[in-house]
């Protein structure tokens, strides 16, 4: 029996998981195991998953992705210093850790949600990930990553959906602004 685990046999554990079962806490269980099993292989990192969109910050480069853009993996590399505003997520994610820390920021909606262009956001927990460890964001949940060292980190991103399908959001939080977030991808 080989220890090497591809990322085709990640995404057909995929598929079978979310055939399987609807259940977003169940999914999120079962695919972080997965997930770390995948990043402690790296015999399917390439190079050009280093390269990065200086405007942006980071690069995202797509790796997988059904026609009706579900079941989204991306391998996302952080440039020192910088990282992501806060933001929401409209599916489930399991984030693992490939090279390096990352800092992860949660938030919380502090106002009841009525004004649609308008979030006020307390933190409500700050932690780092290292390489190998899993973070899983419910659907809706808000964080933040920011790469604090003085090199670029990779993590490997799993979703339920591309993320730029999910109208997902981005937080200002001088002015509280609220508005539509989609990333550049690979």
């Amino acid at each position: 029996m080989t220890d090497t685990y591809s990322l085709q046999q990640y995404v057909n554990d995929l598929k079978e998981i979310t055939g399987e079962t609807a259940d977003e806490k169940e999914i999120i269980g079962r695919v972080g195991p997965l997930a770390e099993r995948l990043v402690a292989d790296k015999s399917w990192l390439q190079q050009k998953y280093y390269e990065t969109d200086e405007e942006q910050g980071f690069g995202v480069h797509l790796l997988h992705e059904e026609p009706d853009h579900t079941l989204a993996v991306l391998i996302v590399n952080w440039l020192p210093g910088r990282g992501t505003p806060p933001h929401d997520h409209g599916t489930w994610a399991v984030v693992a850790g490939v090279e390096g820390t990352e800092r992860n920021i949660r938030y919380k909606r502090l106002d009841d949600g009525s004004r649609p262009d308008h979030a006020e956001l307390g933190v409500k927990k700050d932690f780092k990930a290292d390489a190998g460890d899993v973070v899983a964001i419910k659907t809706g949940g808000i964080h933040a990553v920011v790469n604090e060292t003085d090199r670029i980190t990779l993590s490997l991103h799993t979703y339920g959906k591309h993320i730029n399908y999910t109208n997902r959001s981005q937080f200002n939080l001088e002015t509280n602004e609220k508005k539509e977030y989609i990333v550049r991808v690979e």
